[in-house]
């Protein structure tokens, strides 16, 4: 990506007022039934995975930049996110997980809440049309920015903008099956041509109901230099809020005892130690995603203060921080964080810079360079805190087992508390 773009896509409220419909009678029934299942939905989560691509000037194709894969709950109507796996929802923007390239959020569950619970906006009714093989209704909507609230940020500017769109929802069972919604009358700060959101609804069972959530969207965000960043975004793997049960149509075993849960010591770990560690995870380009987990070992005793302070064998745990690919020269930005490290009885928080990388453990990929006075080290930068970014170079790579890294820790930001065990 040539800068730095996100989108916050707050809520679209909209009053439905019908114009010329010949059927008040269906849509009434159609907001009923909507209303009723957006405010009857669990709090749940979902993996959200987004496929981003960039357009360059004066091309019709768009070419993949990288996935990322974030866990996203709606939590009393608020999106929360996390890595996934992590377990650890803040309130927080999406922004300070994914800190580059095109974003874009409050498409999850915000958007047909406040589209059709909110009641803002006025709409037309369209007809009936086939969509993807289904007999649907279509309605057009309008929104000023004061009923619209969405807001687009770009790397040169925000603004909350005016929008419209259409709405399609079945004819026989009135469930929502897709929206559309285009930015107008964009202030030129934004430097934005066009600004595009897709979403396609199905429902899924979600605790004991059966809920209408987002399958899947698209975002698509075109600059007046002909430029456009896209996100493809699909939900998966849903579940109820704080619920681990997943269906499993087996017979399910016979419960085991619960064993007593140890007491976990935390350890809070001194700034510039010295930790070597090995990747035990493989990271392929063709599949890997941003947020994707990444597991570790340390190789050897770490002392301090002539004391032993992590041991040999320690786990190390992470996710991937950023995966892009430069056109010129061939190459591919890798970013990775490790945030715990977890041994016998004790845990603490991994704060670290990546200082130096083993290139005779990198097998047959090559570590972009650079010569401090007569030494060859390897390219390594720290726009991310807390993670470390280097490059490979080609347009794809695959690390060979037991990759080795050296980071030195660095101080708890104050306020950090740890993790909950």
């Amino acid at each position: 990506m040539r800068a730095k773009r996100c989108v916050r896509l707050f809520a679209i409220a909209l009053t439905m007022t019908a114009g010329g419909s010949p059927d008040e009678n269906r849509l009434i029934r159609f907001k009923e039934r909507i209303r009723r299942d957006m405010t009857s939905i669990p709090n749940y989560t979902c993996l959200e995975t987004i496929g981003r691509a960039y357009r360059e000037p004066h091309s019709r194709s768009f070419k993949p930049v990288d996935t990322v894969r974030l866990e996203v709950s709606s939590v009393a109507g608020k999106e929360l996110f996390a890595w996934p796996g992590g377990h650890r929802f803040e309130d927080q923007e999406i922004t300070s997980l994914v800190t580059s390239g095109t974003i874009g959020y409050g498409m999850f569950a915000n958007f047909a809440r406040n589209l059709f619970v909110a009641g803002e906006g006025t709409l037309q009714y369209r007809g009936e049309e086939n969509l993807a093989g289904r007999g649907s209704v279509r309605y057009d909507f309008h929104l000023t920015p004061l009923e619209g609230n969405w807001e687009i940020r770009t790397k040169a500017a925000s603004a909350v903008v005016a929008s419209h769109g259409s709405f399609w929802f079945d004819s026989a069972s009135l469930d929502l099956i897709r929206l559309e919604a285009h930015g107008e009358a964009m202030p030129d700060t934004l430097q934005l041509k066009e600004a595009t959101i897709e979403i396609d609804y199905a429902r899924a069972h979600i605790g004991d109901s059966d809920a209408l959530l987002p399958k899947r969207s698209e975002m698509v965000l075109t600059h007046f230099s002909g430029e456009a960043g896209r996100n493809a975004i699909e939900f998966s793997q849903c579940r109820e809020y704080q619920s681990e049960s997943k269906i499993n149509f087996e017979v399910p075993p016979a419960p085991l005892p619960e064993l007593p849960k140890l007491a976990v010591r935390e350890v809070d770990l001194p700034a510039d130690l010295l930790i070597p560690i090995e990747l035990d995870t493989v990271i392929d380009s063709k599949t890997a995603g941003v947020g994707d987990a990444l597991h570790a070992r340390v190789v050897e005793e770490v002392r301090y203060q002539g004391g032993p302070a992590v041991p040999q064998g320690a786990t190390v745990t992470g996710h991937i921080r950023s995966l892009s690919r430069r056109s010129w020269p061939a190459s591919i930005a890798v970013g990775v964080q490790f945030s715990d490290v977890d041994w016998d009885g004790a845990h603490a928080r991994f704060n670290a810079k990546l200082v130096d990388l083993d290139r005779n453990s990198a097998g047959t990929h090559r570590l972009m360079t650079y010569f401090d006075g007569d030494r060859s080290k390897v390219v390594i930068e720290s726009k991310i805190p807390g993670a470390g970014i280097f490059y490979i170079d080609g347009a794809g790579f695959r690390t060979a087992p037991g990759f080795r890294m050296l980071w030195r820790t660095l101080a708890i930001p104050q306020g950090v508390t740890h993790k909950t065990r």
